[in-house]
């Protein structure tokens, strides 16, 4: 295929090309900036350590220190932890502090520990070797708690956090369906917090309307997130933000609220799109979300845009095939629900509470996503899913984005289309529905009504 035609990014190296049926009228076709941005990742870390938002230089926050807690996110999160790792710990070293002092925690919410050579991709070896490395687990044994002000509740964190005198996160500021903005308060809540304090926040807060992305004020989600990230402390966040190709293009660092605020404000400057009307075709890939059932991520401003009558084609560049763990839980949910799903998911939501309680909750919030978006045609072309996987999830399925649109052409001979290279790299900013402060704030989804 001519590199000139239509893309889908893979990864962020790698273009998926193709053409679009005659009649097919590109409405939106999301172009990435292609220009190699004018810092190394290296040198964005010196940068923003020393030039905080909000909190003294970096340097300035160390006397007082004799643990240091570094947090990080896992693999489902494209931030160059390893490249701002190697500049951050020789920065600590140069300043007096022995490698004894400080823990790396991997701040693995509800998800699976990483194996040993993902740690080596996420950390370095370098850093592997040398630092003691923790993986959070929200379910063990002695989380230590700490009371949420003005809230009455208790969250119980991983203590190596807890016993930290100098908490610093890394994260990446991504648009998230839920929180708003990833990145920020998420490496602490969910990242380093107990089972049932993720379960309790996630299961409530989802459901509100403002709970979306490129949302911050008036969203009970992110709201949520950032009074325990506030209890627990998060003294130096280093936040990643991205153009639409995935590069980073600044890296910003500081307070919790002032950082965080600003990284959101490039954010929502390089990957807010506006969007005039629907579409009959959203042609999109799941990228940067490649990790399992992060993928449905992937779909939420093509759920957005593709009008109910219309169409998805996603392609989904997982890098392992989905757990029989997930897929067996869309049969559980069936089950359970006597072949109702909807109302069940709903009624569970509804009261706050997860429909599949002893799973993570990244299942819980997947699989609310298939059964309760709106009832959208989607077809799925990715080589590690089946056709009967695809189907278990609710999809179609294509062996090749051509054979999508071969099919989906059959269907529409005419349609305006919107084409999203990488579907996880983009805030919508959409005509007919803005969502601002007033009464609207915390209408539900779904139709969902608390009794």
């Amino acid at each position: 295929m001519m590199e000139n035609g239509y893309h889908l990014y893979l990864t962020q190296d790698k273009k998926e090309y193709f053409s679009l049926p005659t009649r097919w009228r590109p409405l939106y076709f999301i172009k990435t900036d292609e220009t190699t941005p004018r810092s190394s990742i290296a040198q964005m870390t010196l940068e923003a350590l020393s030039g905080p938002r909000g909190t003294p230089p970096f340097q300035d926050l160390l006397p007082r220190a004799q643990r240091i807690a570094v947090i990080v996110d896992d693999l489902t999160r494209p931030t160059p932890t390893a490249e701002i790792l190697e500049v951050l710990l020789s920065h600590l070293v140069d300043n007096g502090f022995s490698q004894e002092k400080i823990t790396i925690i991997v701040a693995v919410g509800t998800h699976g520990a990483l194996k040993r050579e993902e740690l080596e991709i996420k950390l370095g070896r370098g850093a592997l070797s040398r630092y003691k490395v923790v993986q959070h687990n929200a379910w063990q044994a002695d989380l230590v708690p700490i009371r949420i002000p003005d809230d009455g509740g208790v969250v119980r964190i991983n203590p190596a956090v807890a016993q930290a005198d100098l908490k610093v996160g890394i994260s990446s500021v991504l648009p998230h369906g839920n929180a708003g903005y990833g990145g920020g308060p998420k490496i602490i809540m969910p990242g380093v917090c107990d089972f049932e304090t993720i379960r309790d926040h996630h299961m409530k807060n989802m459901v509100y309307r403002r709970s979306a992305a490129g949302i911050t004020k008036g969203n009970p989600f992110h709201e949520g997130l950032v009074k325990v990230a506030r209890a627990v402390g998060l003294d130096f966040s280093i936040n990643c933000v991205y153009n639409q190709k995935g590069q980073v293009i600044r890296i910003i660092a500081g307070s919790l609220e002032v950082a965080f605020a600003e990284a959101v404000g490039i954010c929502f400057e390089k990957l807010g799109n506006k969007f005039e009307e629907k579409v009959d075709v959203t042609i999109t890939s799941s990228y940067p979300y490649t990790h399992g059932q992060q993928v449905f991520k992937g779909l939420n401003v093509a759920n957005i845009v593709t009008k109910n009558t219309g169409a998805i084609l996603l392609a989904a560049p997982i890098v392992a095939p989905f757990s029989s763990e997930f897929l067996n839980s869309f049969h559980v949910v069936k089950e359970k629900s006597l072949n109702n799903p909807e109302g069940y998911i709903k009624e569970a939501l509804s009261k706050g509470v997860p429909f599949l309680p002893d799973k993570p909750i990244d299942f819980n919030m997947a699989i609310s996503t298939a059964f309760l978006r709106t009832k959208i045609r989607t077809i799925l072309v990715s080589p590690l899913i089946s056709w009967e996987e695809a189907q278990i999830m609710g999809f179609e399925y294509a062996s090749s984005i051509e054979e999508g649109l071969r099919v989906l052409e059959r269907s529409y001979p005419t349609a305006n289309v919107a084409i999203f290279p990488a579907g996880g790299f983009i805030v919508p900013i959409t005509a007919w529905e803005q969502l601002s402060d007033g009464s609207q704030d915390r209408t539900f989804k779904w139709g969902i009504q608390r009794g």
